[in-house]
């Protein structure tokens, strides 16, 4: 049995998370609190496996319950609970760049079947804490005083607006995706990439809707390149990064003047997954460019595999795995490894240095 310690200032939620846990066989609540502190001290004191916290809890002036885990050597997983409301959304990802590994959507209502479709994801999350996320916190220390200690490709926001002059005439775009665990990979290597790049960005991160818009912004401030969520019929400019709408597919298309274009669109799941990184991939076949730089980073599943497989029978692409030692989840880019198409493995805090390297930047 795995030991659970559940932080929620809802008496409420904590009954329904406590009674959703403790049916399991593999789970057990050991302790629960209703204030961050608390939650703190008890983590002092015993041990746990995985820690559920209210979101909104973190919202206060006090240390966050990631961040004192963190700086104070305690090695183990949080996932957070959080409403879909702007607050809470930028709250999470606020949470994603100090230790959080993933998190659940509580509804407003708990009806039998949105309770059930809480109790699912929970219980999802619950259990690739506790069997797939092994050394996370100690690689977020390590990129976090790499990050710290690294100025070679920090820029000023003022450099934002400068034209673009790099050369980059091998590759036409850079195809991103990623799932658990890809906020804070992202908010890893994206600020390390140069203003300059030459060429669009596009990223594929699993999220439901409302999510992503939170992560674009946090990303647009920390990094040199332009990010954001990325609208339908839009142009892909260079130097420009796009993340697909949480809940949406995201293709790029071709106009009638070979100019780059996002696609978005709410066609249905594939393998139970929108936004899917197959579908972005596969799209790509269609387009005049030639070469293209893919990067697969942590994730569960295998979604990017079917993609790629295809993309590479049409266009010569170079892909650039997540290692394992860096993955909160080793699934994506282990498929990808075991499919025989990533050209080159790093270490997310090495990722943004082999795209310069191979863009000629």
């Amino acid at each position: 049995m795995y030991n659970i310690l559940v932080v929620d200032n809802s008496a409420l939620m904590r009954k329904l998370m406590c009674d959703i846990i403790n049916e399991t066989q593999e789970f057990t609540v050991v302790d629960k609190c209703s204030d961050v502190g608390v939650a703190f001290h008890r983590v002092q004191m015993n041990k746990f496996d995985a820690i559920t916290l209210n979101v909104a809890m973190e919202s206060s002036n006090q240390k966050s319950l990631t961040q004192q885990l963190m700086e104070n050597g305690y090695h183990i997983p949080v996932i957070a609970i959080t409403y879909a409301i702007k607050e809470d959304r930028e709250l999470t990802m606020a949470a994603f760049e100090s230790g959080v590994v993933e998190f659940v959507i509580r509804p407003f209502q708990m009806t039998q079947s949105q309770q059930e479709s809480f109790k699912t994801h929970l219980l999802e999350a619950l259990h690739v804490a506790v069997h797939d996320i092994s050394n996370h916190h100690e690689v977020l220390e390590s990129t976090e005083s790499f990050l710290s200690k690294t100025t070679k490709y920090r820029f000023s926001k003022a450099e934002k607006s400068k034209v673009s002059v790099a050369s980059t005439e091998q590759f036409g775009l850079i195809a991103i995706a990623c799932s658990t665990g890809g906020p804070q990979a992202l908010h890893t290597f994206i600020p390390m990439l140069p203003a300059h790049i030459g060429v669009p960005v596009v990223i594929v991160q699993h999220m439901p809707a409302g999510f992503t818009a939170s992560l674009a912004e946090r990303l647009n401030l920390k990094s040199a390149l332009q990010v954001k969520e990325a609208e339908d019929n839009e142009l892909l400019l260079p130097d420009w990064v796009y993340i697909a709408p949480g809940g949406k597919h995201l293709s790029v298309v071709e106009d009638s003047n070979k100019k780059l274009r996002a696609r978005v669109l709410e066609t249905p799941p594939v393998r139970n997954l929108r936004p899917s990184a197959d579908v972005m991939f596969e799209s790509l076949e269609k387009l005049s460019i030639q070469k293209i730089l893919c990067v697969v980073l942590t994730g569960m599943g295998s979604d990017g595999t079917i993609g790629l497989f295809s993309l590479q029978k049409k266009k010569e692409i170079y892909v650039i795995t997540e290692q394992e030692d860096s993955c909160v989840v080793y699934g994506m880019p282990k498929a990808i490894v075991e499919a025989g198409l990533s050209n080159e493995e790093q270490s997310i805090n090495k990722i943004a240095e082999a795209i310069i390297k191979k863009l000629g930047v």
